[in-house]
């Protein structure tokens, strides 16, 4: 009985060290694509080789005084990233379309005008894009909201 215990023990302690190990792996690469990105910023595809994986990432920085909701946000950059990764890994092509409404409203005697803009992506695909799961955001200089998309290519 001793002996089932302990081994159930062992298990549970080495089943949780492993979860942490995965957890500090995609903790450390979120930070080096932070610190990369406040160096130098980019936006795109790329592939980020560390000391055991390579990794496939498409990074999308929005202006957060365009979007009304945090959930309207989150959408339009999966989709964009989801575009950026199509057209680097499989040749889609991609469309975007912005309008810009102006229209006139009158509050309280005064004339103002209201700035719409609606932006509409089409896309032609020809190709399949691998899931790619949100590896980090973060906000950076001049009003934008940054998100990382990442997924693992290889095991080295």
């Amino acid at each position: 009985m001793k002996k089932s215990i302990i081994l159930l023990f062992l298990f549970l302690y080495y089943n949780n060290v492993i979860a942490q190990s995965f957890d500090q792996d995609r903790i450390q690469l979120a930070n080096f694509i932070e610190r990369m990105y406040n160096n130098a910023p980019f936006e795109g595809c790329r592939f980020v080789d560390d000391y055991d994986n390579c990794y496939f990432l498409s990074v999308v920085a929005l202006d957060k005084t365009k979007y009304k909701t945090p959930q309207i946000m989150n959408r339009v950059a999966e989709i964009k990233s989801q575009r950026n990764a199509g057209e680097f890994l499989n040749g889609t092509q991609s469309y975007t379309e912005f309008t810009i409404k102006t229209p006139k409203s009158i509050e309280k005697g005064e004339n103002s005008e209201v700035v719409e803009t609606v932006e509409v992506i089409k896309t032609n695909s020809t190709g399949y894009v691998r899931q790619m799961q949100i590896l980090t955001t973060f906000d950076s200089k001049n009003n934008t909201r940054v998100f990382v998309y990442a997924t693992k290519i290889t095991d080295k």
